[in-house]
C-alpha cells in the first residue's frame, strides 16, 4: 500500500524541478541576438572600440539617441576622436578640453577624463607638428604649451622632444 503523502511529494517534486522548456537552437539564437543588441544599445561595444583608437568605427556602432541621453560625455569623447582621426586637430583639441571639463564635473567620469586628457595632449602635439610644418613656429609653440608629456607614449614623447628641439633652435 502506497503512502498517502507520496502523491503530494511527487506533485511538489514535479513543480519544483520542472524545466521551463526544451532548449532549442532558435532560443539560443534569440538569446544571443538579444544579448548583442543590449551590448550595442548600451554603448559597450562603441566604447571598447573607441578605447582602441578607432573613433570612426565607434561612431558608426554607437546608438546616438541612447548615448546622447544617458552617456553624453562618452558621446562627446567619441565625436572629438572622430575630429582627431579626420585631421582637424584644432577642433579636436578644443573638443577634448570640453570633454575633460565635463568628465571632471561627473562623479563617475574618471576614466573618460583620463582618456580625454591623453587624447588632448596627442591632439595638441599633432597640431604643433602641423603648424611647424606649415611654417608657423609661434603658433606651434602655443600648441605645444598644451601638451602634457606624462600623457604621451614613448613614440610620441620622442616626437615631442624632437619638435621642442626644433622650436628651441628656430
Amino acid at each position: 500500500m502506497d503512502n498517502k503523502y507520496g502523491v503530494y511529494r511527487q506533485i511538489r517534486y514535479n513543480r519544483t524541478y520542472r524545466t521551463l522548456g526544451r532548449m532549442t537552437w532558435w532560443r539560443i539564437a534569440l538569446g544571443a541576438v538579444l544579448l548583442l543588441s543590449v551590448l550595442f544599445i548600451s554603448g559597450f561595444v562603441s566604447v571598447r572600440v573607441a578605447m582602441t583608437g578607432h573613433f570612426k568605427t565607434a561612431d558608426t556602432l554607437m546608438v546616438d539617441s541612447f548615448m546622447e541621453t544617458y552617456r553624453p560625455t562618452v558621446k562627446a569623447y567619441i565625436e572629438a576622436g572622430v575630429l582627431y582621426e579626420e585631421g582637424d586637430y584644432a577642433a579636436a583639441l578644443e573638443a577634448f578640453r570640453a570633454v575633460e571639463t565635463a568628465a571632471a564635473a561627473e562623479d563617475n567620469g574618471a576614466g573618460t577624463r583620463a582618456d580625454a586628457a591623453a587624447m588632448r595632449s596627442l591632439a595638441a602635439l599633432r597640431l604643433a607638428q602641423e603648424r611647424y610644418e606649415a611654417g608657423a613656429p609661434d603658433l606651434a609653440r602655443e600648441a605645444l604649451a598644451a601638451v602634457d608629456a606624462a600623457q604621451l607614449d614613448e613614440a610620441n614623447a620622442a616626437v615631442l622632444e624632437t619638435l621642442t628641439a626644433l622650436l628651441g633652435e628656430g
